[in-house]
């Protein structure tokens, strides 16, 4: 079955990276992709076209301000299809399309993902402080908070590595997870797929004043939930993998410990793992061990990868 993902571009070296990782996995990961190239296109102000209705030197204004966002819109989307391209995707594969801004970039791009009905939204990260990302934010972290219903991939300005790691935590936002990626890749016999279980530990909880005896035997009621719970999520994991065509010897389980923290945890097997890209849903359910907001963690901590985030 043929996937599409909306791919926003602009002429930024992040969109630039975009390209390049949507090329790379279309060439080695995803089979029968195809992709919409997206460019909002810069709004003329409201006043100037009030006042182009009066006066025909500022409707002759705006109608070269028209041309010029037109002409800007067509040579980016040109050139990033051509980028594409390069990589080895057919032309057939490649839609572009320019809209004017109607709002803020964000919600043009969301209204564009869920009225067209695409598979995942695929944006550039710039490559902004910790400081900025809290105070200015970006159009890519912007959307992941915003987009309730598409899965939105933020990548990275290094995300180059075909490897897919998945962390899981028995919880539904995690199956989500897993059935995307299982849908995304599935039909190529040669992906290989790493689920990533950090298991529980008391260290992940907040500290409260319990006896030693008495957090032990807490810790144990936990450990002793989380591995029913985890049973039956990889029973229900591998049916959806199995049903998109991914075979058991094509997935590999990790089960680490939780006393690092789910997060750090996440970021150094990625990092050491040397994955290209890593698939999170977007928070845990009431079952779930990754407590927190973790796709957010994970984002601030992997700059350079690609993270997608789903449900």
């Amino acid at each position: 079955m043929r996937k599409k993902i909306l791919l926003p571009v602009d002429d930024s070296p992040a969109a630039q990276h975009a390209l390049d990782y949507v090329g790379m996995m279309a060439d080695q990961v995803i089979k029968d992709l195809s992709v919409c190239l997206f460019f909002v296109m810069k709004a003329v102000p409201d006043f100037m076209r009030q006042e182009a209705k009066r006066d025909t030197a500022m409707h002759r204004r705006v109608s070269t301000m028209e041309r010029s966002n037109l002409d800007q819109a067509r040579r980016v989307l040109e050139e990033a299809k051509q980028r594409l391209l390069d990589h080895g995707m057919a032309e057939e594969a490649v839609e572009t399309k320019a809209t004017p801004r109607s709002s803020e970039v964000t919600r043009n791009i969301i209204f564009e993902a869920e009225q067209g009905l695409y598979d995942a939204v695929a944006l550039g990260r710039r490559n902004l402080s910790k400081a900025q990302e809290i105070f200015t934010g970006s159009t890519a972290n912007r959307v992941v908070q915003q987009s309730q219903r598409i899965p939105v991939w933020a990548i990275g300005t290094a995300a180059t590595s075909p490897k897919i790691l998945v962390p899981v935590d028995g919880s539904d936002g995690a199956l989500k997870a897993v059935d995307h990626m299982a849908f995304m890749l599935g039909g190529n016999p040669h992906t290989k797929i790493t689920l990533l279980h950090v298991g529980a530990s008391w260290s992940n909880y907040c500290e409260l004043d319990f006896s030693q005896e008495m957090a032990g035997e807490i810790e144990g009621h936990i450990l002793e939930s989380e591995q029913r719970c985890m049973g039956d999520f990889y029973g229900r994991a591998q049916k959806v993998l199995q049903d998109a065509g991914i075979d058991p010897d094509q997935v590999e389980t990790l089960e680490e410990e939780g006393r690092l923290g789910v997060v750090r945890a996440i970021v150094e097997h990625a990092e050491k793992g040397e994955f290209g890209t890593v698939v999170l849903g977007r928070r845990g359910e009431h079952k779930s061990f990754l407590l927190g907001h973790v796709a957010d963690k994970v984002l601030a901590r992997l700059p350079e990868h690609a993270v997608w985030v789903v449900g």
